[in-house]
């Protein structure tokens, strides 16, 4: 983990991230000015699909990356915004870390398939903060196991066991066989 930043966890991509990564990718989200309120369950049930945790076998991550956030270059501080800088609770130096041009994850997108509807042999999709990661997805037919969300299993009233709490909102599963997944994901309504 990097201080004083934003990690990333370079063995695994959150279900979410690959959902709403491949619905704005197949034009699904709403465009807005501003962000809709959070209501994840009502917004992925809205999707014709359903996606399992992408996973990789060899996590690798590079170097940590030095941010600045310039916001006195865009325009000035607004007022509240001074007061928190000379706070001191405005750091305007952050450190990244990014997963390596490369990586290969593996993971389910279950029911609707977007390379069939889209026509397309493989999908690039934008992931994480600000959307400033790209992910090229391709289908995959020698995945036989993925893990799931039992975070996102919980929006749906589902309890699925827990393997390993990465955050409240990305709590991975022990393996599933695809049709094991798929009857679980499937009740996600």
């Amino acid at each position: 983990m990097v201080q004083n930043g934003t990690a990333t966890l370079p063995e695994l991509i959150g279900d979410r991230a690959i959902a709403f990564g491949l619905a704005a990718t197949l034009g699904m989200l709403q465009a807005n000015v501003t962000l809709p309120k959070k209501d994840y369950r009502n917004h992925l049930k809205a999707m014709p699909y359903r996606t399992s945790v992408f996973t990789t076998d060899a996590p690798k991550l590079l170097p940590p990356l030095i941010r600045r956030l310039n916001l006195d270059e865009d325009g000035g501080y607004p007022q509240y915004i001074q007061k928190v800088v000379k706070s001191g609770n405005l750091a305007t130096y952050f450190q990244t870390q990014e997963v390596p041009h490369g990586q290969r994850f593996k993971g389910a997108i279950f029911g609707f398939d977007p390379f069939t509807e889209m026509d397309q042999k493989e999908l690039v999709i934008r992931i994480g903060l600000h959307r400033n990661g790209m992910l090229l997805l391709k289908p995959d037919n020698t995945i036989n196991h993925v893990c799931l969300n039992a975070a996102t299993a919980a929006l749906f009233k589902q309890e699925l066991p827990v393997k390993r709490y990465c955050l409240h909102s990305l709590q991975i599963t022990p393996e599933y066989t695809l049709a094991n997944a798929w009857q679980k994901v499937n009740q996600w309504h």
